[in-house]
């Protein structure tokens, strides 16, 4: 015989059984979060720019510049944007491995160390094979003699990254402590575009940022 419903049984019911509803709630949260992460529409490898950064700074300030870039040079992108590593000194080299091993990103933004680490791995796009970048860079009388890094298993030297105190317009939106190299990840499935962006960057980024106004500084 089945009891009765009463005030008294549900009062019992809910007493004993609340976690049970909350439990469907969760699964239910995490069940929709996990169809929209899997089904959200992602650009195309060719279609999308990403910037790892190995340093401090605004990463907000930056994917603005980033998202200007697109509109007004590279309109047929249909995202670019900043990833800043961690600084932890534990869990950076394992994210920064992680991303590289991935194809994670497309340009990073690197420490000598880290820079000098992975280009001995080869873990970088060879530069010298775009013309545009070189005679860009030959124009802006960038020094490359550093940049330039033998490959551990062939041997081979090439021409790894760009250094970034070429740039320094870049002081305006991150923080960079020592010498730094900006690079192309081999792997991103993505060089052409990657490449591009790293000229305009040079272009844009060769001066450095305008010293803040009276009025600015008191806002």
């Amino acid at each position: 015989m089945k009891t009765p419903v009463t005030k008294d049984t549900l009062r019992n019911h809910f007493t004993y059984s609340w976690w049970k509803y909350l439990l469907l709630c969760v699964i239910g949260v995490v069940g929709w979060n996990l169809v929209f992460t899997m089904t959200a529409y992602r650009p195309p490898e060719d279609k999308k720019v990403d910037f790892i950064v190995s340093a401090l700074g605004e990463q907000t300030v930056f994917d603005a510049y980033l998202e200007d870039l697109r509109l007004n040079d590279m309109p047929e992108m249909e995202q670019m944007r900043s990833i800043f590593l961690t600084m932890d000194s534990a869990y950076a080299p394992m994210q920064l491995s992680t991303y590289i091993a991935a194809g994670e990103g497309d340009i990073y933004l690197l420490k000598k160390d880290q820079f000098y680490s992975y280009a001995k791995e080869g873990a970088y796009l060879p530069l010298e094979d775009y013309p545009e970048l070189m005679s860009l860079a030959e124009s802006m009388d960038i020094d490359l003699s550093k940049a330039w890094r033998t490959v551990q298993d062939t041997g081979e030297k090439h021409l790894f990254g760009i250094p970034a105190s070429a740039l320094p317009g870049l002081a305006q939106y991150m923080y960079l402590d020592g010498d730094c190299y900006l690079s192309v990840v081999i792997n991103s499935g993505n060089n052409d575009n990657a490449v591009r962006v790293l000229c305009i960057m040079m272009q844009d980024l060769a001066a450095p940022p305008e010293p803040a106004t009276p009025t600015e500084l008191s806002e």
